[in-house]
């Protein structure tokens, strides 16, 4: 537990920077964890025995982060026009497709296995660069805090109450120790997070205006209590989702790059999915 509990506080800490530096830190951060994710991902397929070409992946993540690279150096040129994420995926896809025609044997196995990864984690990994693209660093803050803890916190508190109280298991197979007393507490963790961080920036920047130079006005906290709920519904999806294919391929950790927490789809599982819906939200409020 003591290893734990430093490996998340040092995660923390990273995120914290990559969040207050925002930029090409951020996007730097976020092709290192796709990269390192998908390679996870390659790694537990071969575990059961297929044989995905690992490399195609790397390129779309590759494609993907010099698409958005060429966004934010020459925002008024041709590049600006490309969505990324759609233009990588379809590249990575024909890529795939290509090599294993190739090959002119029927391989049926490898070009999906070499293609799931790109979908998961691949292209939610790729959102994140959305991110660097909301207006003014104060809203890009709230967003990525939100994004980036509100799974942790949700994870936490189900753990914690979950041990304590749980007594109904509600994912059988999939992640037997979950309960439902665990599940509520993590919505109703996160929906309080949700609405705090907000609050908390909101009286942070009328202090110190600096902060929020072009003076955004954030959505209402009613809405962020339901970005709480449904941001805390996605995150336990994520969770489970990862446990699913570890279940299917019969391992016990994605990998060992975060001592205590085992690898980094171990340890952003819940906050893939709770990181697009953010996103989404963020949109919706028209930023």
């Amino acid at each position: 537990m003591k290893k734990r509990v430093i490996t998340g506080a040092a995660f923390a800490i990273v995120i914290l920077g990559c969040i207050a530096l925002q930029g090409w830190v951020l996007r730097l951060m976020i092709l290192f964890a796709g990269v390192v994710a998908i390679g996870e991902m390659y790694r537990a397929y071969e575990h059961a025995g297929a044989l995905p070409m690992r490399w195609c992946g790397y390129a779309y993540s590759g494609i993907v982060f010099c698409l958005y690279a060429l966004r934010a150096l020459f925002p008024d040129q041709l590049s600006a026009r490309v969505f990324p994420i759609p233009a990588g995926l379809v590249a990575g896809i024909l890529l795939v497709s290509a090599v294993i025609i190739s090959h002119g044997r029927i391989d049926y196995e490898r070009w999906e296995k070499t293609i799931l990864p790109i979908l998961y984690p691949g292209l939610f990994f790729s959102l994140m660069y959305g991110f660097t693209e909301l207006p003014g660093w104060f809203v890009r803050a709230t967003a990525l805090l939100l994004a980036f803890f509100m799974a942790s916190i949700n994870d936490v508190f189900a753990m914690l109450i979950g041990l304590r109280f749980g007594k109904h298991r509600f994912s059988g197979e999939i992640s037997p120790k979950k309960s439902v007393e665990g599940s509520i507490a993590g919505l109703v963790a996160s929906i309080l997070f949700a609405i705090a961080i907000p609050a908390l920036l909101n009286a942070i920047a009328a202090a110190k205006p600096a902060l929020n130079p072009d003076g955004a006005i954030l959505p209402p906290l009613w809405a962020f209590a339901l970005l709480g709920l449904v941001g805390g519904m996605a995150s336990q999806l994520g969770d489970l989702v990862a446990s699913l294919i570890k279940r299917h391929v019969n391992i016990k950790d994605y990998g060992t790059i975060f001592p205590g927490h085992g690898g980094m789809m171990d340890r952003m599982d819940g906050i893939l999915f709770c990181a697009a819906v953010c996103l989404a939200f963020f949109h919706l409020a028209g930023y």
